[in-house]
């Protein structure tokens, strides 16, 4: 949904609120040996103990043996396993394996479940949330003209609102990181109201700060973001990073070189949104392309282009949904799969998608790649799942924190109920995860080593309240723009 690539967008929008949609800086913060070099000081800040109040106030940290479970690991040498059981104590994955048992834990019932890493979102501009399903119908009224006219009467209590709504229905679903894309901040309150969200719901992630949208669109304002950056503690807690949602060159060629530049001093990982053809090759052209920066959607991108994203280590980011429903056609999967490039998959905006349900995202995925290559086999369910988690995880540079249920990593991990009509019993495990499950079947949610989610619901955010304030602010929201 780059504004670059919508014939019915206005031209003079293309480089600010078009462009808003697909910046997305994503370069990634160098976490040890799975960062990205460039970043170590985004992480290395992120990591610094906070306290805010709505961190204070999540579940505790419990202490946790999951016995008897299907167990998914996605680490390679860790395998996956018929019946395991999976440790887990202050927050920790402590071990995986056989007959555990530790002394004061608390027994989750695994039998007849499927215990894997929790879904990894790379790329989500949550503040639409509120505009769920509002584009498409009517040509002049598609999503760059929703997002750019309602989007220019949000407050900062829309942003939290929305934000939260979509915070709880990524729990609800399976995701344990997600990639806040917010290209409307419009003053410093706006960024501390999602952020605020964040916190409240305990989910790992980044959070991108990006510009406004609306007919006065600015850029970044890159005195918030160093200011985000000194103070992150106070506004953030240590399962959040900083980045720097990024417009693109577009016609500002020295400005926008001037804000990749600082968040590179800074150690904020970048991300832009990149549909047309030539995109790339002009970031790579003007030395902006580099390791860890996020490139979202590739539309267009020609092999050439592919290869100078693998070539300079930089990572993808797809949201086939969001792709098709907007008509911009396929995203170049197989060519990206063939290059080898680091993917990772993105809910992009539930006004286009309808929902944020990465079980579906990762199933056309699967189906996209094989009709492409035309062939049943050329790519697995367990490779799509990894694009889910692990992959997911390495694009957004966390991958020695989550993204696989190693010891030593944190625990972000769901648990499916396969006590469904639409599972059953397990025949091949990724297959099942990747073409039949959804987020119905996501019976515990752990993040961080608290359970967020248990026997279907959620634990600690009210899903009444919540989707009460957000269709109070979607009503005054229509009111105020017209729409």
């Amino acid at each position: 949904m780059s504004p670059q690539s919508d014939k019915h967008s206005n031209p003079k929008k293309y480089s600010i609120s078009s462009i808003s949609r697909r910046k997305f800086l994503g370069s990634s913060l160098a976490l040890g040996a799975a960062g990205f070099a460039g970043y170590t000081g985004a992480f290395a800040q992120a990591a610094k103990p906070s306290t805010p109040q709505a961190s204070r106030n999540l579940p505790a940290q419990g202490h946790y043996l999951i016995k008897n479970a299907y167990v998914l690991t996605m680490d390679p040498a860790q395998g996956e396993f018929k019946s395991a059981d999976v440790l887990i104590r202050d927050g920790e994955i402590k071990q995986v394996g056989q007959n555990l048992s530790s002394t004061g834990a608390e027994v989750l019932d695994g039998e007849g479940k499927i215990v894997m890493p929790g879904l990894v979102e790379t790329h989500w501009h949550m503040w639409t949330s509120l505009l769920r399903s509002m584009a498409g119908n009517v040509k002049g009224r598609g999503y760059f003209a929703v997002t750019r006219d309602v989007g220019q009467h949000y407050t900062a209590e829309s942003m939290y609102v929305a934000t939260k709504l979509a915070l709880a229905e990524a729990i609800n679903s399976g995701i344990t990181t997600v990639h806040d894309w917010s290209h409307n901040v419009r003053n410093r309150e706006f960024a501390e109201a999602s952020l605020r969200a964040l916190r409240e719901a305990g989910i790992r992630g980044r959070y991108s700060l990006g510009m406004p949208a609306g007919q006065d669109a600015k850029p970044v304002d890159l005195q918030l973001l160093e200011k985000l950056h000194s103070r992150w503690p106070a506004y953030a807690n240590d399962l959040l990073h900083l980045g720097l949602a990024w417009e693109g060159i577009t016609d500002r060629l020295e400005t926008g070189t001037k804000e990749v530049n600082i968040a590179r001093q800074l150690g904020i990982p970048v991300s832009v949104h990149a549909s047309s053809a030539g995109v790339i090759s002009g970031l790579a052209k003007a030395g902006l392309l580099a390791e860890g920066m996020q490139i979202i959607h590739c539309k267009d991108a020609t092999p050439a282009e592919i290869k100078s994203i693998v070539q300079a280590g930089a990572v993808v980011s797809l949201s086939p949904f969001s792709e098709l429903r907007i008509g911009y056609g396929i995203p170049p999967i197989k060519e990206l799969l063939d290059a080898g490039a680091t993917i990772g998959l993105s809910a992009d905006t539930t006004t286009l998608s309808g929902n944020a349900d990465l079980f579906a995202v990762m199933k056309v995925f699967l189906n996209l790649a094989n009709a492409l290559d035309r062939s049943e086999f050329y790519l697995t369910a367990k490779r799509a799942l990894e694009k889910g988690t692990i992959e997911g995880a390495r694009s957004l540079g966390i991958a020695n924190r989550t993204g696989s249920l190693t010891p030593g990593k944190r625990a972000d991990l769901v648990m499916l109920s396969t006590n469904a009509l639409n599972l059953g019993y397990v025949t091949d495990p990724s297959s099942i995860v990747v073409e039949a499950a959804q987020p119905a079947n996501v019976h515990t949610v752990l993040i961080d080593g608290r359970i967020l989610k248990r026997n279907y619901e959620l634990t600690h955010l009210d899903k009444e309240e919540i989707i009460k304030d957000a269709k109070a602010e979607f009503q005054h929201l229509m009111k105020k723009s017209g729409w």
